[in-house]
């Protein structure tokens, strides 16, 4: 069996976590540490979004910080959520080419999910992968998934359910559910479920992470080598990790100011929802900028700031958007669950 080393750091402040992610990544994609899975827990309480998210469109500064709840940006891409001290994150670190990887990424999030599916099943829970990254029982999601490629390395993360605050979580982020009635909120707040709902008690997290890594070990055909971050790597955190607690990292992603020519339009994929500010110069009849935001995974990270690039200045016409979209897909560019007719109804709304 492949030998694989844990990772259990213990509860700390999100932007340490972060810091570690690329850490850990980083040393996979250039061979200097085997393949890794490790459990994240955050103190105090935070609020992460995801790579490709604007902090302002997806979170109320002045409640995170009223309430003492950190805010930083993951390396992967998704939607913004909410952890606190009762849910369990956990990843896995592995070379893109190994041999029981698929090469289809949402065949991937299904084949990693299972790892969770199997540690639910400890406490006789019945869970089931959803398309294209969550896991859900009875069709309420107990834990959502994501990841990144880094060189020839891929990170796939997640969360479980163990036990959730969902009140404080419709508190901090920007939710669309502000016009809804309490009927319909809480009807929002039931398409999740805990551990703790579905059993009557919270197990403890000590026993919950002894079943992953059990179930990890089963899934991934593992056995488990030396823990612990190697010397190198040990520097190389303590090195970096202040760069994401500061804005330079946090705010990486901002929204374009304002303008009358600004129009914000947004629809729903089978991927996750998209989102896009687009300035149109109707007298040029071009597109002067867009700015692309949503909670959907793309491959490589840095598909959609070339998607924007390409976008800059183009005609403001949907059948050159179209040839743009295709040319971006036929690079090799990826979005999981988002095709190119998913971009052209987005465009369509925003040059209507």
């Amino acid at each position: 069996m492949e030998k694989w080393r844990l990772l259990d750091p213990g509860p700390m402040p999100a932007w340490r976590q972060m810091a570690l992610d690329a850490v850990v990544i980083r040393a996979r994609a250039e061979g200097r540490a085997p393949n890794t899975f490790r459990f994240m827990e955050f103190n105090p309480d935070a609020v992460l979004v995801g790579y490709h998210q604007a902090i302002d469109l997806e979170l109320r500064r002045d409640e995170c910080e009223a309430l003492g709840i950190e805010y930083n940006r993951r390396i992967t891409g998704g939607g913004a959520i909410y952890l606190d001290s009762r849910q369990l994150g956990w990843e896995i670190c592995l070379r893109k080419d190994d041999p029981g990887l698929p090469a289809d990424p949402e065949t991937v999030y299904r084949r990693l999910s299972t790892v969770v599916i199997e540690t639910l099943a400890r406490w006789g829970i019945e869970a089931k992968f959803r398309p294209v990254n969550d896991v859900e029982v009875d069709g309420r999601k107990i834990s959502g998934t994501g990841g990144t490629e880094w060189g020839d390395a891929l990170i796939y993360q997640g969360t479980l359910l163990v036990d959730f605050d969902v009140d404080t979580m419709i508190r901090v982020l920007r939710l669309p559910i502000e016009k809804l009635s309490d009927k319909e909120v809480d009807s929002f707040r039931r398409r999740t479920v805990t551990m703790r709902e579905l059993l009557g008690e919270a197990p403890e997290m000590t026993a919950v992470k002894g079943a992953m890594v059990e179930a990890a070990a089963r899934v991934l055909g593992i056995d488990w080598g030396p823990p612990g971050l190697t010397p190198e790597e040990q520097e190389e955190w303590e090195t970096i990790q202040d760069t994401y607690r500061y804005p330079e990292w946090i705010d990486r992603r901002k929204p374009p100011a304002v303008e009358p020519e600004l129009r914000t339009v947004s629809t729903k994929a089978p991927g996750g929802l998209i989102k896009a500010s687009v300035i149109v110069d109707p007298g040029a009849k071009r597109i002067r900028r867009a700015f692309i935001t949503g909670d959907f995974f793309a491959y490589p990270e840095r598909a959609v700031m070339d998607l924007e690039a390409m976008l800059k200045e183009a005609p403001a016409d949907i059948q050159k958007i179209e040839e743009l979209l295709r040319h971006h897909y036929d690079q090799g560019n990826r979005y999981i669950g988002v095709a190119v007719e998913d971009w052209l109804r987005l465009f369509e709304q925003a040059l209507a």
